[in-house]
């Protein structure tokens, strides 16, 4: 999405046909998937009112993966953000790919493929970034944007205000406008909740606000990194009661697709044998190849040291959790994601003056 943005402002053909422009504001919007937005539609009556393109994300469907693929133009496999949570074999470590950095010089060493903001900045082209304060200086920021001028808004009113200013000035440019409000709220009431209903009928109206000051030549373009399901109470399945933690160096990945850091890889094909009888009904149980020849990755050879033995993925309405493991806050989270289902990965691109 960003690389074809920026293709645009150079009036250039792109991968997603976007129109030529002299400035582009990208627009994501964290956990709002292509049925999250039709589901909505009473709620969202301006974003629905247009012609909203189907896109799908990468798998794993999860926001570290999404916005670095975004951000650089690259598969998973290739910047290495295969997950939300991984285990570095290399070095014994576990890494949440999210907001575990330990600061970001360790997040630009571990990602180091040029981005869309040094492509951009190279070639004269102003690349910003409109997000909130919390974001700034994270390890995922200096991963993703390292070229990018960041402005800090905490509101999502300002951060509208602040990208609209952008968009008029002379200087040709990319703005990412990032709102991560949605998906909070859907982890924590889901996506059918009051709160997150008012979150996008919020969202919709500032959108259909900001439509109407867009300069001449401008463009827009509103997506997402992924979509969001919601999981009962009695939907959890708990992985502890199952793998012994002294079985494993880390049970990683995301409630909707957990990956599996065998101490003893040799045990894998016994292991997923009988996790299979337990919860073949409701769950995957998969390899690196499994996922290579469906077609989710292209190869993972480029960094063995973070492969798993082997996922569990979410077939149905369930949350996967191996408590050992999890964070205390997720064990009551609504909203999830992380699968390959088609509500996971399905996500809208709708455009506007390109």
């Amino acid at each position: 999405m960003l690389i074809s943005a920026l293709a645009a402002v150079q009036k250039q053909e792109n991968p997603i046909g976007l129109a030529p422009v002299k400035s582009i504001c990208v627009l994501l919007v964290d956990g709002l998937g292509f049925h999250n937005l039709v589901d909505a539609a009473g709620h969202a009556r301006f974003l629905n009112a247009q012609k909203v393109q189907k896109s799908y994300c990468h798998f794993p469907s999860t926001t570290s993966t999404s916005l670095t693929s975004l951000a650089t133009g690259r598969s998973p496999e290739e910047t290495g953000f295969i997950g939300y949570n991984i285990f570095d074999r290399a070095v014994g470590r576990r890494m949440n790919l999210l907001s575990g950095w330990e600061d970001q010089e360790s997040a630009t060493a571990f990602q180091t493929l040029p981005t869309v903001s040094d492509l951009a900045v190279a070639r004269g082209i102003a690349f910003d970034v409109v997000s909130q304060a919390t974001y700034q200086h994270t390890g995922l920021t200096a991963a993703t944007m390292p070229a990018a001028t960041f402005h800090i808004a905490d509101s999502l009113e300002a951060r509208f205000t602040i990208a609209a200013e952008l968009l008029r000035l002379d200087e040709p440019r990319v703005v990412y406008l990032y709102i991560p409000e949605l998906d909070q709220t859907a982890h924590n009431y889901g996506v059918s909740s009051n709160r997150w209903l008012a979150g996008i009928e919020l969202v919709d109206g500032l959108v259909r606000d900001f439509v109407s000051q867009l300069p001449r030549n401008t463009g827009l373009v509103v997506t997402s990194d992924h979509g969001v399901i919601d999981v009962a109470e009695h939907e959890k399945i708990y992985f502890d009661e199952i793998i012994p933690e002294e079985q494993v160096h880390f049970v990683g990945g995301d409630t909707r697709g957990l990956m599996v850091y065998l101490k003893n890889p040799e045990q894998r094909s016994q292991l997923m044998e009988s996790l299979n009888t337990a919860v073949g009904n409701d769950c995957y149980l998969v390899s690196a190849d499994d996922l290579i020849s469906a077609g989710y990755f292209r190869n993972l050879g480029q960094r063995p040291e973070l492969v798993p033995d082997f996922w569990i993925i979410a077939k149905k309405n369930v949350a996967l959790y191996h408590r050992a493991f999890a964070r205390a806050k997720s064990l009551a989270n609504i909203g999830h994601h992380g699968s390959f289902s088609e509500k996971e990965l399905a996500v809208p691109i709708i455009r506007f003056n390109c």
